[in-house]
């Protein structure tokens, strides 16, 4: 069911989910022309972790408030990142689909307003890469390398592939038809570039909506797969308990701190609200406060988030 929200509500509700929007003015003006059309891109490498459900916050809103959304299954640039040979790249792009689905029917957004497209389906035409040569005359090496920083695989950041990953990053925006871009922070320089080139290519600029890189347990890191530090929507109760319970989370202490940021990056948007030693916290400033003044406890907060990310991976997977 689409929610009637005004465009003040709706840049609220995205800048509560997100790092930075550039530009807001930008933003603004689509909202209120009711012109908004967003993708956000997912290498299908893997299960599904929190961080997706982070990154995908602010798309969620928009298909919430009406808006159409894209969720494009990068199968291409997960295999340019050596992610993966495309056919098993696509046989996870098809199982991550599915759970993005009920990610989106659980947050209440209607199945008209979103669109599941695998890069496989039209990177490969002669058109794209009659414009992803126009591109790499425009773009300098070091420039695209330079916005791969925070993506590449380390194996991978020197290699061609990698430069053409970024471009085709940039051309995705007019391929898919959408003039808002949703991703990381690490997403952001690749989202600058495309602002410069695209229009220099004669395409209008996207607006950009960067969200937090959630950090992984250990707190060393973003979450991730290959780090072993990573809450997977297909976990089950037993996991989660024992993952959260190992979790670094220095009591008192708020910033990168991974436990925290779970209750403000997922726990908050996804329920509203939680319990935690034996009080009700419906805004992450108010539960902040009480944590830093240590009037919870890393065990009872570790008990408390535990219970609603079960919660929540049990509205996910729910038939």
């Amino acid at each position: 069911m689409t929610l009637n929200y005004s465009a003040a509500e709706v840049l609220h509700l995205i800048k509560l989910s997100s790092e930075e929007v550039i530009t807001e003015d930008e933003l603004t003006r689509l909202l209120e022309e009711r012109g908004v059309k967003a993708y956000i891109g997912f290498e299908p490498s893997n299960v599904i972790h929190l961080g997706t459900l982070v990154a995908s916050e602010p798309i969620i809103q928009l298909m919430r408030a009406g808006f159409p959304g894209i969720f494009l299954m990068a199968d291409v640039h997960g295999w340019l990142n050596e992610k993966g040979e495309l056919e098993s790249l696509r046989e996870t792009a098809a199982k991550n689909v599915e759970l993005l689905k009920r990610i989106s029917k659980v947050r209440g957004v209607d199945d008209s307003t979103v669109r599941f497209v695998y890069g496989s389906e039209y990177q490969f035409e002669e058109q794209y890469i009659v414009e992803l040569f126009r591109l790499s005359k425009l773009v300098t090496a070091s420039e695209a390398r330079k916005a791969m920083d925070m993506i590449s695989r380390r194996d991978v950041a020197h290699r061609v592939s990698s430069e053409i990953y970024a471009l085709m990053q940039c051309l995705d925006i007019v391929f898919l038809g959408v003039n808002v871009a949703v991703g990381g922070m690490d997403q952001r320089k690749i989202h600058v570039m495309a602002r410069e080139y695209l229009r220099k290519l004669g395409y209008k600029p996207p607006v950009a909506v960067h969200t937090p890189i959630i950090l992984g347990l250990d707190g060393q890191a973003k979450m991730s797969k290959s780090l072993h530090n990573a809450i997977f929507l297909s976990d089950m109760e037993e996991s989660v308990k024992r993952k959260i319970y190992m979790a670094y989370c220095p009591e008192g202490v708020e910033e990168r701190n991974p436990v925290t940021e779970i209750v403000r990056h997922v726990v908050i948007p996804w329920l509203g609200g939680f319990e935690a030693a034996g009080k009700m916290y419906s805004t992450y400033k108010e539960f902040a406060e009480d944590w830093i003044n240590r009037k919870i406890g890393a065990k009872a907060l570790k008990e408390a988030v535990t219970m609603a990310l079960v919660r929540i991976l049990r509205m996910i997977n729910q038939p």
